[in-house]
């Protein structure tokens, strides 16, 4: 491997880690990353440097601060239970959330297949909590709710093989 294929730039850095420069630049001011220097004195990073930025980004999706991340990464792991429990927290959220939503189009489902269309409100119930509060013609519009709902009743009413949403695939 070449030396520039070994070594990116603070920009291709960035843009792989999915970070912005200046991003990487915080992290080199706060001692997190400590990138290479061209003879130019250029910033390059290279495998270690990437990997090391890799997990500061890993850990800030886990919500910790910069300064939670120096201590992990200092050999203090007790820095990411109160993190750790947060991201918990939030995904067993998630699941119940999605166990609802699976629930709802289960039942919708079994509507179809004893001959009963979905509601304009029961659709809009799979939307989620926050579009419940709205009026469906304020949430989809009427127009777009008797389409969505026809179309619904339309697809789960032909027979299995000729099955197709909108974009030509059998539902899932």
């Amino acid at each position: 491997m070449s030396f520039s294929a070994q070594f990116l730039n603070p920009s291709a850095a960035a843009q792989q880690l999915g970070v912005s420069a200046k991003a990487l630049r915080l992290y080199e001011q706060r001692g997190l990353v400590a990138p290479s220097r061209t003879a130019a004195g250029w910033r390059v990073y290279g495998p270690d440097e990437m990997a090391r930025a890799a997990e500061i980004v890993a850990l800030r999706a886990l919500g910790l601060s910069l300064s939670q991340i120096a201590r992990v990464l200092g050999d203090d792991p007790q820095g990411l239970e109160p993190a750790l429990a947060a991201h918990q927290t939030i995904l067993e959220g998630r699941i119940r959330q999605l166990a609802g939503a699976v629930e709802k189009v289960r039942d919708l489902r079994a509507g179809l297949a004893q001959g009963k269309a979905p509601t304009a409100r029961e659709l809009v119930r799979l939307l989620g909590p926050t579009a419940e509060c709205l009026r469906p013609s304020l949430a989809l519009g009427r127009r777009t709710v008797r389409t969505t709902r026809r179309a619904a009743v339309e697809l789960y009413h032909r027979p299995a093989g000729q099955r197709q949403n909108s974009i030509g695939q059998a539902p899932g």
